[in-house]
C-alpha cells in the first residue's frame, strides 16, 4: 500500500520530466486530422462566400397571348319619356251645310194657287183641306211652308221640283217618317194634267216663311 502511494506521488513528477525532455507535448493522432478537417471548412466557406453563387436557370415562361377584347353589347337604356297630357282635340265648327238650290219651274205660280184650293169631286176634298200653306205642321199631311227647301234634302240625286212631282202623281214613291203609307190619294196624275201638275208646284215654290 505504501508503495502505491509513492507511484502516485511520482507520477506528476515523471510527466513533468517528460515534458521537459521533449519540449512539447505530441499532439495526438485523432487532434490532428480534427484540425485538419477544420481548416478544409475554413478554406471551403471563404471559397463560397467569395464567389457568388450561379443562378438557376429557369425556362423562360410562356407570356399569355391577351385576347382581344369582346365587344361589351350595350343595352339600350330605356329613356323615361315624361308623360304629357294628351293633345285636346281642337274642335272643328261644323260647317253649315250649304242651302240647296231652289230653280223656280216654268208653271204658273197664281193658277197653282187656285188649282191647290179647288175641291176635287174625285177625292171629295181639295189640297189645302190636308195641307197648311202658312206653317209647316202637320194637319193631315205636312205643312207645305217652307216645302221647296226640304223637297231638295228628301232624296238624294232629286231636284225640289222632281221629289214634288213625284210626291203628287205617286206619293207612295217616299213615305216621309211618321206618316202612314196611302194617306195621299193616288189619283192625281190622273185629275190634273202636267200643265196642272207644274202650276201646283210653281205655287208651292212661293210659300217661303
Amino acid at each position: 500500500m505504501s508503495r502505491l502511494l509513492r507511484v502516485i506521488r511520482l507520477t506528476p513528477l515523471l510527466v513533468l520530466l517528460l515534458v521537459a525532455a521533449c519540449g512539447t507535448l505530441a499532439t495526438p493522432v485523432w487532434s490532428q486530422q480534427a484540425q485538419g478537417t477544420q481548416a478544409a471548412l475554413a478554406v471551403t466557406t471563404d471559397y463560397e462566400t467569395s464567389v457568388a453563387p450561379t443562378p438557376t436557370l429557369r425556362p423562360p415562361t410562356a407570356t399569355p397571348t391577351e385576347l382581344p377584347p369582346t365587344a361589351t353589347p350595350i343595352l339600350p337604356t330605356a329613356t323615361t319619356t315624361p308623360t304629357s297630357e294628351p293633345p285636346t282635340a281642337t274642335p272643328i265648327p261644323p260647317t253649315a251645310t250649304p242651302a240647296p238650290v231652289v230653280v223656280s219651274p216654268a208653271g204658273d205660280a197664281a193658277n197653282g194657287k187656285v188649282l191647290f184650293e179647288t175641291f176635287y169631286d174625285q177625292v171629295s176634298f181639295a189640297c189645302n183641306t190636308c195641307h197648311l200653306v202658312d206653317s209647316e205642321d202637320r194637319l193631315i199631311g205636312p205643312g207645305q211652308l217652307n216645302i221647296a227647301v226640304r223637297a231638295a234634302t228628301r232624296v238624294e240625286g232629286q231636284s225640289a221640283e222632281e221629289y214634288l212631282h213625284t210626291s203628287i202623281v205617286n206619293p207612295g214613291a217616299y213615305i216621309v217618317l211618321d206618316y202612314p203609307d196611302g194617306l195621299m190619294p193616288q189619283v192625281y196624275a190622273d185629275i190634273l194634267s202636267e200643265q196642272e201638275i207644274q202650276d201646283i208646284i210653281a205655287y208651292l215654290f212661293t210659300l217661303k216663311g
